[in-house]
């Protein structure tokens, strides 16, 4: 196939897979590398991630080597490049290990709540990015403003012409329609991923609930519904899903906490996908057995759920409205043989996916060096392309 029949094919067995009204004529193989690829290739990591360049051709390569349907990460993930631009420098990069841990840093003050209450946008301008980017000040040199721009400029058409090679010359369809869709990133995630972290918004939960609440909904209000209302008809899809959201904070509330702060939201986004007639990919992690019921409301036929922890077979059995994205452990694919890979996928793939409903990936991110194993993503990848 040349690269125009293979991103239509990958279109159509994304939208059967999700879809889930018969079996795909191949089941799609995705990739939820974060930074292996880097140690895969030979490529140092601090000088890789700082060039828009390298993470380029990184991607590529990486494609090439592998034939994936799809790459959840095409360096847009953590985009140092612009970060740094702005005195940021919370990722710590550990060359050795091939490995980027993060800080938790809380930007977002108890005193906070407030005022973003009152008057989100300003809050955010003038509170949260300075504590953010210590560049960022109302001193700001022209000259760093400058820099700045042209990093975000660079970032951007880096991202561009990424996302544009993977489709003309490796077939690879984007995640999300950008044009016709959104990523979203719901109020409490946001609250919980990049505000206040886990250590001050568990704090928040018993002390100022009523503040968390508030804060929801002004979020909400503000910034999640502009996306909502983003997400629009397509006849005829040109990426893998029309819309992305994530799901991480239900590793720490209970049941209640999720309907209150995360569901209560998110049935909003959830009806928009299905008026339209969309899908949507929903990435989590951890376990979501405590918050089954929830998940089985979601209408069969538009979404698919990252499965991370749980036993990929049991969330069959809990999740038949869902398209599931994962099923191979990361022990298996990094220490097991060939055959023991490719005959665990086989098994996947009929009990699984045997009507559609599954998307093939590692159950966990590929990072470090030990993470994965060359010969075994290669058996995987060749069988996966073969078995129809």
């Amino acid at each position: 196939m040349d690269s125009k029949q293979l991103f239509n094919e990958r279109i159509q067995i994304f939208d059967d897979a999700v879809r889930m009204k018969k079996r795909p004529s191949r089941v799609p193989f995705v990739t939820n590398d974060c930074l292996w690829r880097y140690y895969d290739l030979g490529m140092k990591l601090s000088e890789a991630l700082v060039s828009t360049q390298g993470v380029e051709d990184a991607i590529i390569q990486f494609q090439q080597r592998y034939q994936f349907d799809l790459l959840l990460d095409i360096g847009d993930r953590n985009p140092l490049q612009m970060t740094r631009s702005l005195g940021n420098y919370e990722y710590l990069i550990n060359d050795e290990n091939n490995t980027m841990m993060v800080k938790e840093q809380c930007f977002f003050k108890e005193e906070d709540y407030d005022n973003f209450i009152n008057n989100p946008v300003k809050t955010l301008w003038e509170d949260i990015m300075p504590r953010k980017y210590s560049l960022f000040t109302k001193d700001m040199p022209l000259e760093t403003l400058q820099n700045t721009l042209g990093k975000f400029l660079e970032y951007a058409q880096a991202m561009e012409k990424t996302t544009k090679r993977l489709i003309d010359e490796c077939g690879v369809p984007p995640i999300l329609d950008v044009q016709n869709g959104a990523r979203i990133y719901p109020a409490f995630e946001s609250l919980y991923n990049f505000l206040r972290g886990m250590k001050g918004l568990s704090r928040d939960l018993r002390v100022r609930p009523e503040k968390v609440k508030a804060f929801c909904d002004t979020y909400h209000e503000f910034f999640v519904k502009n996306d909502i209302n983003n997400i629009k008809k397509v006849d005829s899809p040109t990426s893998c899903f029309t819309a992305f959201a994530i799901l991480l904070s239900q590793n720490m509330v209970n049941r209640h906490q999720f309907e209150t702060y995360y569901w209560s939201y998110f049935k909003e986004i959830a009806d928009k996908v299905v008026e339209t007639g969309n899908t949507m990919f929903i990435l989590s992690e951890g376990t979501t057995k405590h918050i089954t019921e929830y998940l089985q409301e979601l209408p069969k036929g538009h979404f698919c759920f990252y499965v991370e922890s749980d036993d990929i077979f049991e969330t069959r059995k809990r999740f038949p409205n869902l398209c599931l994205w994962g099923g191979i452990p990361l022990d298996l694919i990094s220490k097991g043989t060939k055959q023991q890979c490719i005959d665990y996928v086989k098994r996947v793939i009929d009990e699984v996916g045997a009507d559609g409903g599954l998307i093939l990936s590692t159950d966990k991110f590929t990072t470090a060096p030990q993470d994965c194993n060359r010969e075994n993503l290669l058996a995987v990848s060749e069988f996966v392309r073969n078995y129809k």
